[in-house]
């Protein structure tokens, strides 16, 4: 990791923010290098060693962290045991929750043009080199690039935060460093816990719904290989499940399912109660696909969840824009379901992520 200029990020430490501030800030937690963006209405808080994942997003005057804290790996771990890998153990032994990158290969464990990549792909976990490109009143805005060892893709990323604004920019830039056009299933994990996530429902102007055939006769509560109309879906014990709702704490509700056909790339997990949400905004022509995993944590049936590796943890819930439905990555690549990076060349997007008081007004790009 290339370090934060020390003239800048001694400025921060030891501010608090007052009602005209935004700052980068440097901390080290449990080991782990962290920056921080932050004005007075939110604060993001980047592991550029691990995946420049986004371990924290929260809002500062309610005291609101979204991202989920994986209980079980807590405080987060950067490498994985020196243990048996089976079960996508590879992942699980790091998922310490937050907002990680997939790519390039999906999900699944994958061969790619002969490197071996393991579950949700290895951006997730390699160090990224950051760099402040602009501090002053107004806004702060990161630069963070990571390099991928086994395939040819750099990805580069630009946040951007205002002082006065709940919503955190970003561009996204992927570049193929090979001589040959190369695909990719792109995704963007964010996991969501805590007391915003308890009780909400997810807002997606999708029309369908689909669920990837595990051929798991027993290990899904929710029916698999499923295409119907957003957000009902048959249970395997003959009930509906609507899939818009996050479970209730306790329930052993689990399903992992992904909306399509979307009217504009824009998701908003809703508590209205709280009359308050956490939405993203995103290209849905180069993301058509948002995922979303969710569960309510407690004995299920079956037990998904119940044992290894979560242990009965919830609720939470993610929502995932991707390029490419779920499936094994050799099949996406025959169905042409993935992204294709020209040679030498790259692909461009923006994204914006943040806090907002009405769930179904997307941002514009």
């Amino acid at each position: 990791m290339r370090d934060i200029p020390s003239n800048s990020a001694s400025v921060c430490l030891g501010m608090k923010p007052s009602s005209s501030t935004v700052r980068i800030r440097s901390v080290k937690r449990h080991g782990a290098n962290l920056v921080i963006l932050e004005n007075r209405r939110i604060r993001v808080t980047i592991w550029p060693e691990h995946g420049a994942a986004i371990l924290g997003f929260e809002d500062i005057g309610r005291k609101l962290d979204v991202m989920w804290k994986n209980a079980m790996v807590q405080p987060p771990r950067l490498h994985p045991l020196g243990q048996p890998m089976e079960r996508n153990s590879d992942l699980y032994d790091v998922l310490d929750g937050s907002w990680f990158l997939s790519l390039p290969t999906g999900w699944f464990p994958a061969d790619y043009f002969g490197a071996p990549v393991g579950a949700h792909g290895e951006f997730r976990s390699i160090p990224f080199e950051v760099e402040i490109l602009e501090q002053n009143r107004h806004l702060v805005r990161l630069r963070a690039v990571g390099k991928s060892v086994r395939t040819p893709f750099v990805i580069d990323r630009i946040w951007t935060l205002e002082r006065d604004s709940e919503v955190l920019e970003w561009e996204e830039v992927l570049t193929n460093r090979s001589n040959q056009p190369r695909p990719c299933a792109w995704l963007q994990h964010p996991a969501f816990a805590g007391e915003l996530v308890r009780g909400a429902e997810l807002r997606l102007p999708a029309k369908t719904i689909a669920t990837y055939n595990f051929n798991r006769p027993m290990g899904s509560q929710i029916t698999q290989g499923y295409k119907g109309t957003w957000p009902h879906i048959p249970e395997s014990t003959g009930g509906v499940r609507d899939c818009s709702k996050v479970p209730e704490a306790g329930s052993g509700q689990d399903h992992s399912v992904q909306a399509t056909d979307l009217a504009v790339g824009w998701g908003c997990v809703w508590n209205q109660k709280m009359r308050r949400g956490f939405a993203l905004r995103w290209d849905e022509k180069l993301f058509p696909w948002a995922w979303s995993w969710a569960r309510g944590g407690g004995s299920c049936v079956p037990p998904v969840g119940e044992d290894y590796p979560l242990w009965g943890q919830g609720p939470l819930i993610t929502l995932q824009p991707s390029t490419s439905p779920v499936g094994p990555f050799a099949e996406l690549v025959a169905s042409k379901q993935v992204a294709t990076v020209p040679a030498q060349g790259s692909m461009r997007t923006r994204f914006l992520s943040g806090f907002c008081d009405q769930p179904d007004e997307p941002w514009q790009l």
